[in-house]
């Protein structure tokens, strides 16, 4: 998936709404560069020559720069982003990470594009896309082949920054370990290419250290949600001849619950049913509280003041993820749609989703009811606990080849949820396939 994301939006009420980008990712990492979560080429002779001035490159003696710049522009193709973000190892200072950089601008130059080139530590861009906001400090972990880079990440008010490198041996002596993530680390994440190699470091930061939350690091999610926001202005708002000017709102795209997002759209299936538009109110009523949202083929009714981040629709007019998040506190409700077969039933999804989470194992998910009284309707259900936050109770329905899942997360300082998530639920309509 790119690393861009827009809002798209056909509704009245939402004719102010921002449209939002990111950065494409450019992902250097265990001998492959990836951009954009497209498949990419291999570059192992190039990080091991990162210090020469040449490199052998198919029989042939280059320039280190050029070939960089060779394979940053293979990966990328004839259409350039707006913007690039290079996500480049995290052990290497600022002369390695510039000749990345400058690569990628003279690629930009070459095509005659205007995109612009930021670069960052791709420790920082592991903890940014994996974490909710609630969460300070964390380690990365990148399991190599002979080595294990341990990286201690902290969040001020500039955002994430890499605190400290600890380049150990792999596999890693566990006394030690220990002495390096004490318990203030709210989670480890554990990065690597070799899924034999990963899940061994797993357990070992799981047997030798007192961090409760260990997880692997998802590839895809950097590329998601690690590009930079591009600043971007909303269009012309016409005239309001309405007798009461209802509240606008602008969304802006927040890769915050990057952890959640990926267990939603591994095991969500999906919603929708039944509710009507709300009468218009007055010009005497009080003011709204809540409002209906279109989301792709999906209608709901969400708090009026909840900011709001959307994936792009796909072909079939579906958006894939949709957060409305509270702007006080961490609550948030999560809207996940999937395509699924034009003869799917409630039931037929209740039996795949239980049969995916029986075989994921794991204790992340459970209480899972095939068949659920919630909201005045029937729906699937059941509970998820992420890696950080509070749990999230999941919502899902099925109705004309979508299947939608409504997550709905209360603070984590016990802030409810519950009147803003049975609301959401009970008001769910989808839109016929087209």
């Amino acid at each position: 998936m790119s690393g861009d994301a827009h809002e798209r939006t056909g509704d009245a009420e939402q004719r102010d709404t921002v449209t939002v980008e990111r950065s494409t990712v450019v992902d250097v990492a265990y001998a492959r560069l990836e951009v954009g979560g497209r498949p990419g080429v291999r570059v192992g002779t190039l990080i091991e020559s990162i210090d020469s001035d040449h490199v052998q490159l198919h029989g042939a003696r280059r320039q280190i720069a050029d070939g960089w710049a060779q394979a940053i522009g293979d990966v990328l193709g004839p259409r350039l982003p707006r913007s690039l973000t290079i996500a480049h190892p995290t052990t290497w200072g600022s002369r390695r990470a510039g000749i990345v950089i400058d690569a990628a601008r003279t690629v930009v130059a070459r095509a005659g594009a205007s995109t612009t080139v930021h670069a960052g530590p791709r420790a920082v861009l592991v903890a940014a896309t994996h974490l909710e906001p609630s969460a300070r400090v964390c380690v990365v972990a990148e399991s190599h082949d002979g080595r294990l880079d341990v990286h201690r990440v902290a969040r001020d008010d500039d955002g994430w920054q890499v605190a400290r490198t600890d380049v150990l041996d792999d596999p890693a002596d566990p006394a030690v370990l220990g002495e390096l993530v004490d318990d203030t680390v709210e989670a480890i994440l554990v990065d690597g290419d070799n899924r034999d190699r990963l899940a061994a470091t797993i357990r070992l930061f799981e047997d030798a250290t007192p961090t409760g939350r260990v997880a692997a690091a998802e590839r895809a999610l950097i590329h998601r949600f690690g590009g930079e926001v591009l600043p971007s202005s909303p269009p012309p708002r016409p005239p309001d001849t309405t007798a009461v000017r209802r509240p606008s709102r602008r969304t802006l795209v927040v890769g915050a619950v990057a952890v959640a997002v990926v267990i939603a759209a591994a095991v969500a299936g999906t919603v929708v049913v039944g509710g009507s538009d709300d009468d218009p109110p007055s010009a005497s009523a009080a003011p709204a509280t809540s409002v209906r949202a279109d989301v792709g083929r999906v209608s709901m009714v969400v708090p009026v003041d909840w900011r709001r981040a959307s994936d792009s629709a796909d072909d079939t007019g579906a958006i894939p993820f949709t957060t409305f998040a509270a702007r006080t506190d961490d609550r948030r409700i999560i809207v996940v749609q999937n395509a699924v077969r034009i003869d799917s039933t409630p039931t037929t999804v209740a039996t795949s989703l239980r049969n995916r989470l029986q075989q994921s194992g794991g204790d992340t998910v459970s209480e899972f009811s095939a068949v659920t009284r919630y909201a005045d309707r029937d729906v699937i259900s059941y509970r998820e606990t992420p890696g950080s936050g509070a749990a999230i109770r999941w919502y899902v329905m099925v109705s004309s080849a979508l299947q939608v899942s409504v997550g709905c997360q209360p603070g984590t300082r016990g802030e409810s949820v519950d009147a803003a998530c049975a609301a959401a639920v009970g008001s769910v309509t989808i839109a016929p396939l087209r």
